[in-house]
């Protein structure tokens, strides 16, 4: 299953035309539509497709920042700081070897408020491999950081969002495991420039988007502060994957 926004505010009843005005939602009706809570995605049970994203409602100017491929001893705590810096909580998708070789870390990401979530165990391109390959990925993954931070993580990223979606989708469900993908990317793996990359999430944000970013490069790193700055200068509020979708399954 995958929700975009559109999709969410058709299902709320409220149409597109008229929702934006500078950047702000102003509708009364959108007003009247939103929860208290952030709205969970609903799933029928006798379905066996994952629940896919690639982005979320915007309401309010949300947007969830998300980190790819650590815990990264020299480059995570710099990311950690720019967000507690401005209390502001990211998702870290994590390899599940770099989180046995770094299991401190890794409990701290979850104690200064952030979320956990799979990325593999090793990082392999999903879509290539058996199922049992895959499954084992996966479960590899969520005991490392089961065991490192006592937390299951109800969320997964396929490496490279290489993901053999019909095939391998119900090994997704059968761990409970939604799989977030992005709608803003900049790059930052291949170009490894600090402005560069501050300007292209910048300048590719919306409300609704899920932002991907890698903390293993020192020059995204270095980047987290000033695109951070950027966001909440234009009123973005920053939040986990959780906070901003709800459980996958719920």
């Amino acid at each position: 299953m995958r929700i975009t926004r559109s999709e969410f505010l058709r299902r709320m009843g409220v149409g597109t035309a008229g929702l934006m005005l500078g950047g702000n939602l102003i509708a009364d009706e959108v007003r009247r539509a939103m929860p208290v809570a952030m709205p969970q995605i609903q799933v029928d049970p006798r379905n066996t497709s994952a629940t896919t994203v690639t982005d979320g409602p915007g309401f309010g100017r949300r947007l969830a920042l998300t980190f790819d491929d650590g815990p990264d001893p020299k480059n995570t705590p710099i990311v950690l700081k720019a967000l507690r810096d401005r209390n502001v909580q990211a998702t870290f998708f994590l390899i599940g070897r770099n989180v046995n070789n770094d299991p401190q870390l890794t409990a701290q990401i979850l104690a200064e408020g952030h979320e956990v979530a799979n990325h593999s165990y090793t990082h392999p391109k999903l879509s290539r491999y058996s199922n049992s390959r895959v499954l084992s990925e996966l479960e590899r993954c969520q005991e490392a950081i089961q065991k490192a931070t006592g937390t299951v993580p109800c969320w997964f990223r396929p490496p490279y969002g290489a993901w053999a979606k019909k095939r391998q989708g119900p090994l997704a469900v059968k761990e409970s495991l939604g799989v977030a993908m992005w709608s803003v990317d900049p790059h930052d793996w291949r170009d490894r420039n600090t402005r560069t990359v501050t300007n292209r999430v910048l300048s590719k944000a919306q409300p609704g988007s899920i932002v991907l970013m890698h903390d293993i490069h020192r020059t995204t790193a270095l980047a987290v502060a000033p695109i951070l700055d950027g966001l909440l200068n234009r009123g973005f509020e920053m939040t986990t994957m959780s906070g901003f979708l709800g459980h996958p399954y719920a």
